[in-house]
């Protein structure tokens, strides 16, 4: 059985796509966790980028699979030589667009009860942002968790789901919204059901600008 776990609190990079509105637009970063091509979860944030899109915002992919993003060093050289981080990698490029995104949405497939490998070195290297030293923040912008996954039951999104909770909560993101597709595995699988009606709606409801 589908269930749906929706919350609302009411090449190497895929390049801004975005409405013709000519009013203020939200800029919204969608990080791609999949390494599968136009997968499931991949599939659920594009959809959520169409809904998003029709209230006028911008939305930016980066499939992660294909960029070079190093794992956290645990360095503690955060802003040491003046930018968020010292290993030179295409998490710079992340940096960038999240400084000067209103949304952030993590789209992942559920790989042993938690995050792909991609999206997980991501999470890690946002560390600078709760650095004491920090100059800039992502205290206050809104955050998306579009998830999917194979099994059948609905608690194996538990454990990944405590974990955006609590990184959101530490980095000062505010949960826009969540949606937990599961018994979705083969390519296609989230076409049935209305998932992506879901992810639609939701990024209409995000993309909206107050």
């Amino acid at each position: 059985m589908l269930i749906l776990c929706i919350e609302k609190i009411l090449g190497r990079e895929m390049s801004y796509r975005h409405s013709n509105a000519e009013n203020i637009m939200k800029k919204i970063v969608i990080l791609l966790g999949s390494p599968r091509k136009n997968g499931n979860s991949e599939r659920l944030a594009k959809s959520f980028a169409t809904g998003a899109e029709s209230q006028g915002a911008q939305a930016r992919f980066f499939r992660l699979h294909n960029m070079n993003i190093k794992g956290c060093s645990d360095c503690r050289q955060c802003w040491s030589k003046g930018k968020h981080c010292i290993v030179a990698d295409d998490m710079s490029q992340l940096y960038e667009s999240i400084d000067n995104a209103d949304v952030v949405v993590f789209a992942t497939p559920l790989y042993w009860y938690s995050w792909s490998a991609q999206i997980k070195a991501v999470w890690d290297r946002m560390l600078p942002y709760v650095s004491d030293k920090a100059k800039t923040t992502v205290k206050g912008k809104q955050s998306v968790l579009l998830v999917t996954a194979g099994d059948e039951r609905e608690d194996v999104f538990d454990a990944v789901l405590e974990s955006f909770d609590r990184s959101a909560s530490l980095l000062g993101l505010k949960l826009a919204g969540k949606i937990c597709a599961h018994n979705v595995y083969d390519i296609g699988d989230i076409e049935e059901g209305n998932w992506l009606d879901q992810a639609k709606e939701l990024g209409a409801s995000v993309g909206k600008v107050n």
